[in-house]
Parts: structure tokens; C-alpha cells; sequence
């Protein structure tokens, strides 16, 4: 997925951040590690589906100086035995050395949100696709002792071309679960990962353009201080079950984003 980039190098917008800092007023100092719960019509991952609705049950953001981590869940009508997705988009700011270490497959992520973790799985083989996100590996797996049919979605873009590992800025993925004994075919399947959105990216949103100073606002907007970011954090991770049910993925807020050198030895490329 290619996204257009403010035109500017790292170091001129070191120089642009140190013109800000004499501007009384502007969040553009560095705020560190916080989280908090959004609105549920806030935040940036979109899945309009009618098995779910067009609205998250739940919404949480962490951002600290490398990233931000959007965490949204989706649940349809019925309780703990409703269809259910939750995704993860992770991001960059623009025009820093930084880049996700993230070298984990679909069944990983899979294995380790708490719906479906220790749960016996059947794998069905990965398959690649074309969305509105970009490009997207997509593999269906049924959870079966809990009769579910599901898929796990997965997809990685903007690739940091001064990083000497090419890793990527911009992370996704998730699931999504339909009710029990609700079978789904491949192309409902495909239909369902289409209808996964970013706001700002797959989608025209200026409130969540990612303009630089802006990258904190989500957090900034709804922080409630350090007993609201511990909140959040454990809402995300599932101990705070506040939305009922199996939510949540016990390594949120990942932490994946990781400095680079641009000086540094490129691998050979074939």
C-alpha cells in the first residue's frame, strides 16, 4: 500500500519541531508512553459489517514517542455467543528512523488473543489478497470445540527505505469470528477483510490525517492521567472486561517500533 508522505526530510523536520517549540500552545513536545479509551466513533480502525454493526464495542489508543497502537472490537448482538473481530493498527510518525520489528504470522497473532488462545484451531492455507487497505494476507481457521468458523487477517506497507533491515512503518491485524455454527465461505470471508479501514488511509478523513503534530491527538484528547492509562492498557488486554465476554490480547501495547541507523549495512537484495 503506498500512502503519500509529507515532502520533507527527517532533518528539516527537526528543524520545522524546533521553530514549533517557540510557539506557546502546540503539543509538539515529546508526551512519552500513555493510553486511554476512545470514543467508540473515535480511534482509526473502521469495519463496517453487518454482522457487527458499523460501530466498536470498544476503543482503546496507546502512543508514546515511536508509535501509536489503535485497538478497536466489533461484536455483533447475543451476548458472549455473537460474532466478534478485533484488530490492532499500528504506525510510525512520519519522517523519524523508525520502524516495527515485526516478524509474526497470522496464526501467531491468532494464537495469542484471548478468545482464541490455548483453543484447538483447524488451518485452512493463507491466502493473498487485494483491499481497499492494500495488500493483505487473509487465512481461515475454525476455533473447534467452540464451533466457530473465523479468518486472520495480516498486513504490513510503507516500508522504511533508509532502515538496513526494509521493515515496515504500518501494521494490521486482527480476526474475525462468527457466531457459533455460522459457516462462512471463502468469498464471504474476502468480502468481510474488504470491509477493514483505516481512517486517513483507506479512507478520505481529515481529522486523522497524519499530520506530525497531530499524531498524539486521539490519546491527548481522552487521557484521564496514569490510573486511565493503566485502565486502558489492561481493557485492551482483557483483564478489565468491561464489554463482556473473551476480549483482548495480553501484549498490547506491543512495543514493536524500533530505531534505525540510515547509515547502516543494507542485507544484499536479490
Amino acid at each position: 500500500m503506498k500512502i503519500a508522505r509529507t515532502l520533507f526530510t527527517a532533518a528539516s523536520w527537526f528543524v520545522f519541531a524546533g521553530a514549533l517549540s517557540s510557539c506557546a500552545g502546540l503539543p509538539y513536545a515529546l508526551p512519552g508512553e500513555r493510553a486511554a479509551e476512545l470514543p467508540v466513533s473515535d480511534g482509526l480502525v473502521e469495519f463496517r459489517a453487518d454482522a457487527v454493526g458499523d460501530k466498536a464495542a470498544k476503543r482503546i489508543q496507546y502512543s508514546d514517542n515511536e508509535q501509536r497502537v489503535d485497538y478497536a472490537l466489533f461484536k455483533g448482538a447475543g451476548g458472549q455467543k455473537a460474532s466478534q473481530a478485533e484488530f490492532v493498527y499500528m504506525e510510525v510518525p512520519y519522517n523519524t528512523w523508525t520502524a516495527f520489528n515485526y516478524p509474526f504470522t497470522i496464526r501467531d497473532k491468532v494464537e495469542a488473543w484471548n478468545l482464541s488462545k490455548g483453543q484447538p484451531a483447524a488451518w485452512e492455507k493463507p491466502r493473498f489478497l487485494s483491499t481497499r487497505m492494500g495488500e493483505v494476507f487473509l487465512r481461515p481457521y475454525q476455533l473447534t470445540t467452540l464451533g466457530r468458523q473465523c479468518f486472520g487477517v495480516s498486513g504490513e506497507w510503507d516500508m522504511a527505505g533508509e532502515d538496513p533491515e526494509l521493515r515496515y512503518t504500518r501494521i494490521l491485524f486482527g480476526y474475525f469470528c462468527a457466531r457459533p455454527g455460522k459457516a462462512m465461505s471463502i468469498d464471504e470471508m474476502v468480502a468481510l477483510a474488504d470491509k477493514i479501514g483505516v481512517r486517513g488511509v483507506s479512507e478520505h478523513a481529515v481529522d486523522f490525517a497524519d499530520v506530525v503534530w497531530n499524531f498524539h491527538q486521539d490519546v491527548a484528547q481522552n487521557f484521564k492521567g496514569r490510573a486511565g492509562t493503566l485502565k486502558a492498557i489492561e481493557l485492551a488486554q482483557g483483564i478489565n472486561r468491561e464489554a463482556g465476554g473473551k476480549m483482548g490480547i495480553s501484549e498490547f501495547p506491543f512495543r514493536y517500533a524500533e530505531q534505525y541507523d540510515p547509515g547502516g549495512d543494507r542485507p544484499d537484495l536479490p
